[in-house]
């Protein structure tokens, strides 16, 4: 019967590891440098592979350690996991939930949801990254996140994960009101604006690139950012954007943006709510999950 390593052990490496050298590590974890010293070496030892090597530049991981820290981090993060789900079943503690989103479930579902949300679950701690898909899908599969919501993507992206359907949002070319081009009725006219873009790498934002700039629109010089900060360089140092419809049409935004009038129709653009096929749901992350898409259901996307 093969050994498991000891949490201790594991600890340890990860801490050498994160802060790359045993003296930061011993203090972080609040023990001795020997202590680590001996947990790192009776570690390697137990798997009969040198994880760790020592240089000028510190202590860094072999290939071996690379492998092996990714999947621990997948076991720490899961472990976490059990253990918030465990105290929010005792009520002794508050559940934890952390979600991707990008801009768009942001800016148009997100403030009904939290407000059920805690409503329900008022000791509840809820933490939002913000980003594309295609920033998010790597804090997803690490664990990091316990799930995500984006644009649509390819199934070759899913590998050990689930995809569901959430909502289709119509989008439009935006720029701030009294903007010289406000008026264009064609792409064409918009061709040699400057334009602030979400940045992707995948999706409805790549096929509005094709279908603005064609085949060289990889060479097209196009900025690139947050969503937020595309509404921002909008509104403030008039850079034309895309936006969905429903954030154009809310009270805030309005203000200060306006749809340009083309007549060639700009993609819709769906959404879905992504998870780990491999890991189980805390009950907090399953409750949360309902609430986005009951309020999905409700919300007027047109």
């Amino acid at each position: 019967m093969r050994y498991l390593p000891k949490l201790q052990q594991l600890q340890a490496f990860q801490a050498v590891i994160l802060h790359g050298s045993i003296r930061a590590a011993a203090k972080a974890l609040a023990q001795s440098q020997p202590g680590v010293t001996r947990s790192l070496q009776e570690l390697e030892q137990l798997l009969d592979t040198a994880l760790v090597t020592r240089g000028s530049a510190g202590v860094i991981p072999t290939k071996a350690g690379q492998l092996f820290n990714s999947r621990l981090e997948l076991i720490f993060n899961e472990l976490e996991r059990a253990l918030d789900e465990l105290e929010h079943f005792n009520q002794s503690a508050s559940g934890a939930v952390v979600v991707g989103l990008s801009v768009v479930p942001i800016l148009t579902i997100l403030p009904n949801v939290l407000k059920r949300f805690k409503k329900k679950y008022p000791r509840s701690n809820f933490t939002n990254m913000e980003g594309q898909i295609s920033e998010l899908l790597p804090l997803l599969r690490s664990g990091k996140l316990d799930f995500a919501i984006g644009a649509h993507i390819p199934s070759e992206y899913l590998s050990g994960l689930v995809q569901e359907s959430l909502f289709t949002a119509p989008y439009a070319v935006c720029a701030r009101k009294g903007h010289p081009l406000a008026d264009c009725t064609s792409l064409e006219d918009l061709q040699d604006a400057d334009w602030y873009l979400p940045v992707t790498t995948m999706g409805h934002y790549n096929r509005f690139e094709l279908m603005m700039f064609g085949q060289n629109y990889k060479h097209k010089s196009i900025m690139r950012g947050t969503g937020t900060a595309a509404f921002q360089m909008a509104i403030k140092e008039d850079y034309l954007t895309i936006s969905a419809r429903p954030i154009l049409h809310s009270t805030f935004f309005a203000q200060y943006l306006c749809t340009i009038p083309v007549k060639e129709s700009i993609p819709d653009a769906e959404f879905s709510l992504i998870y780990s096929s491999e890991r189980p749901l805390t009950f907090i992350t399953r409750e949360l999950m309902n609430e986005f898409r009951l309020e999905c259901k409700e919300y007027t996307w047109d």
